[in-house]
């Protein structure tokens, strides 16, 4: 697939699943996302309690996979996997332009960008900083 193709199905998508490691022991968990195309980066939001499998494993992995995929048939998919860092975002770092990325959605009505409510679940936030991108379809 092409660059601008790989980069296509980050944007229209919003789901995949992280894969992490720690020590000789794997994890991977579905998760949403949010592309900020400008950085190379995704955002990912950990909703869970401080003690969280999650949140360990981002912690002692040295690098992570977020793939991304679409099927509809044999004949119709596309799968991208993103390969990169993770780090944990601070106060700072999460500013009007993360939070943007991760809960605008597009009105069905208007066609219009809007924010989508929050909702009462408490996020921790993490960049997955892409060094490598790569993508297969069926066509």
């Amino acid at each position: 697939m092409s660059d601008d193709a790989v980069r296509s199905v980050l944007e229209t998508n919003d789901h995949g699943v992280l894969s992490m490691a720690a020590g000789n022991r794997g994890y991977g968990v579905p998760m949403s996302y949010g592309f900020d195309e400008a950085d190379g980066r995704l955002i990912v939001g950990f909703v869970n309690p401080p003690e969280s499998k999650k949140r360990r494993f981002a912690g002692e992995t040295e690098e992570v996979t977020l793939t991304v995929y679409d099927w509809e048939d044999v004949d119709s998919w596309v799968s991208v996997i993103a390969t990169g860092t993770i780090r944990r975002l601070d106060g700072a770092d999460v500013t009007g332009r993360v939070l943007p990325l991760f809960f605008r959605r597009e009105d069905e009505e208007t066609g219009d960008d809007r924010l989508v409510d929050l909702d009462e679940s408490e996020r921790e936030w993490y960049e997955l900083d892409i060094d490598d991108l790569s993508g297969r379809s069926s066509e």
